[in-house]
């Protein structure tokens, strides 16, 4: 544990940030589930709307990278969480299915601009060796928020859809209290360079030269394709996963405590796994996660009862676990240090862009074909997400390294 005790003490603040925001975390988790069993709405329809809390993420995700590069870290971030918190306070009110798109949308839109700038502050705060322990500790915070949410939010949601929502406001504000009074601002002023001029240049990279260094950059559009598709099947989880479980006769209170155990096993295994795969290929690893994912989210195909999709939930997690690991790392170091918030912002997007069609498409899906023409559909995407990253190895090896320091 000493890797992770002697990080920055800024990254253990916002570790600690991300846990409460976390745990909070009530509204989208079951939100297909208010759409269908409280406003009576189809399955299509359900999910189409939840489509729209991706289009206004995949918005936040470029327009949050680009600010945090531009005015930086800490603005963007309690900005973003006060915004998302006045939103869900209103949102009780939204009852007609329109009025919960736009208001969906609005609420991913500002509340959502916090991840590439809180991305950016860890790798600014955290020299390149190790970024994968600082990084896999706030994964561990987000899943441990993430194992207590779908508790609390299975005992609300049965009771008080405003209270999901007022919890979650509440959660947030606190996190951007943290913000305000306990972090610093870190965006380097301008990157290592060799003279003052080249400095000056390329710490004022427009949006326009920076989307074509980006375009450019064939190693990371393979990457973020594979976690676009990564992404697309992790939306299921949120969207059409509770609606397939309802099919199947198990209710809301059983689905939160069936997808705790996903945080829980992340909360409790993610750091010695790290430690253990801090020596292990960054993309060998990637393109086996995957694999795993894509095996693991087919096996919901077969189970039938809670306990059995409980270990089919144990499969896929061991595959989200070893994507985790270098994920975010790698997109840190594939990035210009001038570029590293809209770097982390299209990663984001990556998981934004999956928000916003992986919950229609899974819907369409799981309404006219079925759960096993939905769960081999995410197969496919699995096994296509290993090729895009196996074609992104190369260029991962050449500028990452194939492996980290040795941990001590």
């Amino acid at each position: 544990m000493r890797q992770y005790l002697s990080l920055p003490r800024t990254v253990h603040i916002l570790c600690l940030g991300v846990l409460i925001n976390r745990a909070g975390t009530l509204l989208v988790p079951f939100l297909t589930l208010y759409l269908q069993s409280r406003l009576g709405l189809g399955i299509e329809t359900a999910t189409r709307i939840m489509g729209a809390y991706g289009a206004g993420a995949l918005v936040a995700a470029v327009a949050g990278g680009h600010l945090a590069d531009r005015f930086g870290r800490k603005r963007v971030m309690v900005g973003s969480l006060v915004g998302g918190a006045l939103v869900l306070s209103v949102f009780p009110l939204l009852d007609a299915p329109a009025m919960v798109a736009a208001g969906l949308f609005v609420f991913a839109l500002i509340g959502e601009m916090y991840r590439p700038a809180t991305q950016a502050m860890i790798a600014d705060l955290v020299e390149p060796a190790r970024r994968p322990q600082a990084f896999a500790l706030m994964y561990v915070a987000v899943n441990l928020g993430f194992a207590i949410a779908p508790v609390i939010g299975g005992l609300l949601a049965a009771t008080s859809f405003r209270w999901l929502c007022w919890v979650d406001a509440m959660t947030a504000a606190a996190y951007a209290v943290i913000l305000m009074v306990m972090v610093h601002e870190t965006r380097p002023l301008a990157p290592a360079s060799d003279t003052a001029g080249a400095q000056a240049a390329e710490a004022h990279i427009g949006w326009r030269p920076a989307l074509g260094i980006m375009a450019r950059d064939r190693t990371m559009l393979a990457f973020c394709a594979g976690i676009v598709l990564v992404g697309l099947s992790f939306m299921q989880i949120a969207s059409t996963f509770p609606l397939y479980l309802g099919q199947l006769g198990i209710d809301a209170k059983q689905y939160g405590r069936i997808i705790a155990l996903n945080g829980l096993m992340i909360t409790v295994l993610q750091l010695p796994f790290a430690s253990l795969a801090h020596r292990w290929r960054r993309d060998w690893t990637l393109i086996a996660s995957g694999i795993v994912l894509g095996f693991g989210f087919f096996l919901n195909a077969f189970a039938r009862t809670p306990l059995q999709f409980a270990l089919v939930v144990v499969v896929w997690t061991m595959g989200e676990m070893m994507n985790a690991v270098f994920a975010p790392t790698i997109v840190s170091e594939l990035a210009p240090a001038a570029l590293r918030g809209r770097y982390m912002g299209a990663f984001t997007m990556c998981f934004s862009s999956a928000a916003m069609f992986g919950a229609p498409l899974g819907g369409l899906v799981l309404a006219r074909g079925g759960g096993l023409a939905l769960w081999t559909a995410v197969l496919l995407m699995g096994l296509a997400a290993a090729a895009f990253w196996t074609a992104a190895g190369p260029g991962i090896r050449r500028r990452t390294g194939v492996r980290a320091a040795p941990v001590t």
